[in-house]
């Protein structure tokens, strides 16, 4: 008789913790313009379709709120992970930046700057990293705002706000989980043209 088919020896490897396994789909990190609105909202999606948190991390820009300084973050991030937040180094097939186009000055040098790394960055696995940019024209909030209203006419970042503001407030409130289900924002139809 072996000395690994004892019974201590069989109830021992029974008793060794497994490693989280990750789920079979690509790693992504997707890094945002915006502290709350955002990571919020994308955490829902998260939630919602039960995509794994280890398969896709959303972290707010901690270098500013420029585009520039966001596909930066997402960079730093990238390649030095974050063991606070528990983003692996290079642990990404594919990485995000997701910003306002508002009237930011750096808006141009940022989609430059993410094409650039399109493909050039590589992973844990050696593999080459899709990196995109993602803006939202002319900002975020018209986004939200399209969940509940139908807008046709051009806006201004600016005048986005206004009719934003209470249902910003609310599908925020919902985020957090503290209005009921039925409420959050990817079960509200989106209001009937001329009603």
């Amino acid at each position: 008789m072996g000395k690994d088919n004892q019974a201590k020896h069989r109830h021992a490897a029974q008793l060794v913790r497994k490693m989280g396994q990750r789920a079979s789909y690509d790693r992504i990190l997707i890094v945002t313009e915006g502290s709350k609105t955002e990571p919020l909202y994308l955490g829902e999606i998260r939630s919602k379709f039960r995509l794994n948190t280890a398969n896709v991390a959303v972290q707010p820009s901690q270098f500013g709120t420029t585009p520039l300084q966001v596909v930066e973050y997402a960079e730093y991030l990238f390649l030095n992970g974050d063991e606070y937040r528990e983003i692996p180094k290079k642990g990404f097939e594919q990485v995000y930046v997701v910003f306002d186009r508002d009237d930011h000055e750096t808006y141009h040098n940022a989609l430059a700057k993410a094409a650039e790394r399109n493909g050039k960055l590589r992973n844990d696995l050696k593999q080459a990293v899709k990196f995109e940019a993602i803006a939202s024209v002319p900002c975020f909030e018209l986004w939200l705002l399209l969940h509940f209203e139908d807008v046709q006419a051009p806006l201004h970042r600016t005048d986005v706000y206004q009719p934003c503001a209470g249902i910003c407030r609310t599908t925020t409130r919902a985020m957090r989980g503290t209005m009921p289900k039925r409420a959050k924002i990817w079960q509200m139809p989106l209001k009937e043209p001329g009603t």
